[in-house]
């Protein structure tokens, strides 16, 4: 499983830096990136006009490898887009940055659809098995402000913050008709899922820092659906995915990879979509980092994306224990001070 992945390791990474941004640790669940004592410039990280412009770099520069499509338009009206790459029978979404100020697995998943464009034997033995769907950036109001919710000032009613907008990644529930959600980012996503049906899905954030039980800064947590109403052969999966992506980064050593504390809403994306019967994973980074350590986040994440499609396509996912999900360590105890050291 790990050939490809080591090729998606040593692939240059275009790195984001950032502007000022302050935000309340908020860790049950997900939390921000930067903290109110951190100066941080975001001129790298890809706006959403950038990061629309890039899109459609890759896609002409694929030669047809890359498509793209607007699956919906955010409150304020930004065109949201789906990049598809790949022709196997085997659908992967991933969707990043529902909440604006957790920007890096966008910035993975840009240099992830630039390299699968690119092709070569082995990417294309791989998209051969799977077709990877990407919604990066969906919740583009809430990235312009680098904030945590979308742009809706007049939102009223379950998680909404007055004056500001919606929790973006409570309004999946299975239970809410796309036509019926108030949070047109989230009925994107839903759309998504409905019209083409992945078997898994994997959901981007940033969290605040943590401690293992060992010392070390938790860089990476990981987690299945949790709600009951979820079916066994979707959490079974579930956790399969999980331990691709702990391996993985295991291996490699770059990552101290923990199981996060999920919660148990319905319209979390990875709770709705193990209940709609899908492998359905949490990836939360850590955050509360500057540029300094934002390479190496990218770098993980991008590593993330790309174990799991090689491990789908070589089939050896589907041969995990589920059971050893548990085994995962449990994230530790928040870091008041994530740079005393």
């Amino acid at each position: 499983m790990r050939r490809l992945v080591s090729a998606f390791l040593v692939f240059g990474l275009a790195l984001a830096s950032t502007a000022t941004a302050a935000a309340d640790p908020q860790t049950i669940p997900n939390g921000p990136w930067v903290q109110d004592s951190q100066q941080v410039r975001l001129e790298r990280l890809h706006s959403y006009d950038e990061m629309v412009k890039a899109l459609r770099q890759i896609q002409r520069q694929s030669k047809g490898r890359v498509s793209l499509e607007t699956v919906g338009r955010s409150n304020e009206g930004r065109d949201l887009y789906l990049a598809k790459v790949g022709t196997g029978p085997t659908k992967v979404l991933y969707i990043t940055q529902q909440h604006g100020n957790e920007p890096l697995g966008t910035e993975a998943a840009l240099q992830l659809l630039q390299r699968l464009g690119n092709g070569g034997a082995g990417w294309d033995a791989i998209l051969r098995k799977v077709t990877l769907l990407v919604i990066p950036k969906v919740n583009p109001d809430g990235s312009e402000r680098f904030q945590r919710q979308n742009h809706d000032p007049d939102c009223s009613g379950a998680f909404c913050t007055p004056g500001v907008g919606f929790d973006v990644n409570r309004w999946h529930d299975p239970a809410v008709a796309p036509e019926d959600n108030p949070v047109p980012e989230a009925a994107a996503v839903q759309r998504v899922a409905i019209r083409y049906q992945p078997a898994m899905v994997v959901d981007y954030h940033h969290q605040g820092s943590y401690r293992s039980d060992d010392g070390d800064l938790i860089t990476t947590s990981i987690f299945w659906p949790n709600h009951p109403d979820a079916p066994a052969p979707a959490v079974a999966l579930s956790r399969q995915m999980c331990l691709a992506i702990f391996d993985t980064l295991m291996h490699y050593g770059f990552a101290e990879v923990s199981q996060y504390p999920g919660t148990l809403p319905r319209g979390i994306a990875r709770n709705s979509y193990g209940i709609r019967g899908a492998g359905s994973v949490l990836v939360e980074m850590r955050g509360d980092i500057g540029q300094k350590s934002s390479g190496m986040l990218v770098r993980t994440a991008y590593a993330t994306m790309g174990a799991l499609l090689e491990s789908v396509a070589e089939g050896t996912v589907f041969t995990l224990d589920p059971a050893r999900a548990d085994e995962i360590p449990l994230r530790g105890d928040f870091v008041d001070d994530p740079h005393e050291e």
